[in-house]
């Protein structure tokens, strides 16, 4: 068992998710910028378009970065919401409202396309991350930690979720190989784009991961920080000879194999302590 330490998070994620979001602003403005470039002053010249993205990608990551480095706010309320996948989501749409609008403004729109994809699937989803590991500092800070712990989902679980989205999956397979075969019907490369992502990113979930049990939740480290989930997300928990599940209404519940817990006997210990037992 030990203290979190309490002091204020470091301001290392403030300065990467400053980055990212001013990347994320930078990679969405190029379209525009190199839109009324070319309509609105006449420079079409590869050359001079070419250039100006790039000092538009340089001015405009860094003027967001200084903007969001004074807030540090910002990154702790987009951490704490949902929201903070709405972003990524939104430079997808933009992504389609672009390549929708190529017949009126041809290459233009396709710099646009391409620019807002980027955005949807670098810097927002790591702008996501950013956020949600700076909240997780701040929920932990000055909490007690008791157990730690590395486990993933069991193998019956896991090919179960296999089975439910296996028919997501396969749409999702067969709208991008449609996109290929009828080169002009892009609406079903914007389906495949969707559905593959939400038939793939539950099975992160499914995995080992290392948890740490606190005051606060329970906390999973991933490869860009971590996240917690507080133990008001979930409604108890239960125990079978395969698994701890923590349940919850509307997400997937967690679930740890026991086999892969050194000590499960103390780990149910400690969650009885936050959650109420439903079997």
């Amino acid at each position: 068992m030990s203290t979190i330490a309490g002091e204020r998070a470091d301001r290392d994620t403030d300065s990467t998710f400053a980055l990212v979001l001013g990347l994320y602003l930078a990679l969405l403005a190029v379209g525009p910028v190199v839109a009324a470039t070319a309509l609105w002053l006449g420079l079409g010249d590869d050359a001079v378009l070419y250039v100006v993205s790039l000092l538009t990608v340089a001015v405009v990551t860094g003027l967001g970065w200084l903007g969001t480095w004074r807030r540090p706010g910002l990154a702790v309320a987009l951490g704490r919401s949902r929201a903070r996948w709405f972003p990524a989501l939104l430079a997808g749409g933009f992504g389609i409202a672009a390549i929708l609008a190529a017949p009126a403004f041809g290459v233009l729109a396709l710099v646009a396309f391409f620019f807002g994809l980027l955005a949807a699937v670098v810097p927002g989803p790591a702008m996501a991350f950013a956020a949600r590991s700076r909240y997780t500092d701040v929920v932990l800070a000055g909490t007690t930690e008791y157990e730690s712990f590395t486990a993933g989902w069991p193998d019956r679980a896991r090919n179960r979720l296999v089975l439910a989205l296996l028919p997501v999956f396969a749409t999702g397979c067969a709208s991008m190989a449609a996109a290929f075969w009828f080169e002009h019907d892009t609406w079903l490369w914007s389906i495949g784009q969707f559905l593959l992502p939400a038939a793939t990113m539950p099975f992160n979930r499914t995995q080992a991961h290392t948890y740490s049990l606190s005051d606060a939740g329970i906390v999973r480290s991933i490869p860009f920080g971590k996240t917690v989930a507080t133990w008001d997300r979930f409604d108890g928990y239960s125990s079978t000879d395969e698994a701890i599940v923590l349940h919850r209404h509307w997400d997937l519940d967690a679930r740890f194999a026991r086999d892969q817990i050194d000590d499960p006997e103390t780990v149910l210990t400690t969650i009885d302590r936050f959650l109420p037992r439903r079997d």
